[in-house]
């Protein structure tokens, strides 16, 4: 069953959100927060939500701040503030959902851009949540700090809600350009189509972005309460985000430095970077299954 809501914050925003409950049963097996990725929003999990929903679990899920309908003057459509605020609402939402459904385990899954926010999530608030799942698991791109400095220049001389084709290419995100999302052409046409999904973003969100990934390193800033916390990575063995094999090593030895050791990465073949989109997501959705059959108690 799917019920759309609103959650309310201390601005004038209101995130639209989304449960998907059991139709079969009251009393959950566990809860799965979903935080979409870059330039998308939350409908496009619904299958995903659903698959679960069949196996016991709820599925909550918001469209991430200046995205999908999660929109006001203060948030436009396709502005991200900060990095701080957007994880700021994942954690609003977290506690929403212990209130309503309280003694109940809370598993945090988080896809590309939601990667990112998910493992920032971990800086003060791991206690809330049973396991973190990844998938299009972005990787700390070591020359960020340079993009991090071209980004804050153009925003100062062309505004925050001005675009760059340039830097949306270095982002790995060009306007127009949706091949790297899948090998799937079936999912690459709904994403043209779909009037809710972004094309680009404005170089004051690529900042947002950036400046989410530099945080990604600075071990020093999580507290890492909940060292063993379960966390599994899914992505695919073409995905262009994760860095390879050796992107992927530098994002597990980084959680394993800021404590956390039950760190399980899987790559799975001939995917890109929307596994759960792929021909063939089956696998990648049996997989997260099992990670929550495995954690749940």
């Amino acid at each position: 069953m799917l019920q759309e809501f609103q959650l309310m914050t201390k601005g004038p925003t209101k995130l639209a959100a989304a449960v998907v409950t059991p139709d079969h049963t009251d009393r959950p097996t566990a809860i799965v927060q979903l935080i979409h990725g870059a330039l998308e929003h939350k409908e496009r999990y619904f299958s995903f939500a659903s698959y679960l929903a069949e196996r016991g679990y709820v599925v909550v899920m918001i469209d991430n701040r200046g995205h999908g309908r999660s929109v006001s003057a203060a948030d436009p459509f396709g502005i991200m503030h900060s990095w701080q605020q957007q994880v700021s609402d994942q954690v609003v939402l977290s506690k929403w959902i212990k209130q309503r459904y309280p003694n109940r385990p809370l598993f945090l899954f988080g896809h590309s851009l939601g990667s990112i926010w998910g493992r920032l999530y971990l800086q003060h608030d791991d206690e809330l949540i049973d396991g973190l799942i990844l998938t299009g698991t972005v990787r700390y791109i070591p020359v960020v700090p340079v993009g991090i400095l071209l980004g804050k220049f153009y925003q100062r001389v062309r505004g925050a809600t001005a675009t760059s084709t340039l830097l949306s290419r270095l982002s790995g995100m060009a306007p127009g350009d949706h091949d790297w999302l899948t090998y799937n052409r079936e999912n690459i046409n709904r994403v043209i189509k779909d009037p809710l999904m972004m094309d680009q973003y404005p170089v004051s969100s690529l900042l947002t972005v950036w400046l989410g990934d530099f945080q990604l390193k600075q071990t020093a800033h999580f507290a890492c309460r909940h060292r063993d916390l379960p966390i599994l990575s899914i992505t695919g063995d073409h995905d262009k985000f994760t860095g390879g094999r050796r992107g992927l090593r530098d994002t597990v030895r980084t959680l394993n430095r800021i404590g956390y050791q039950n760190v399980t990465s899987i790559v799975m073949p001939h995917m890109k970077h929307e596994v759960l989109n792929e021909t063939g997501h089956e696998k990648v959705y049996a997989l997260i299954y099992q990670f929550l059959r495995q954690h749940q108690a």
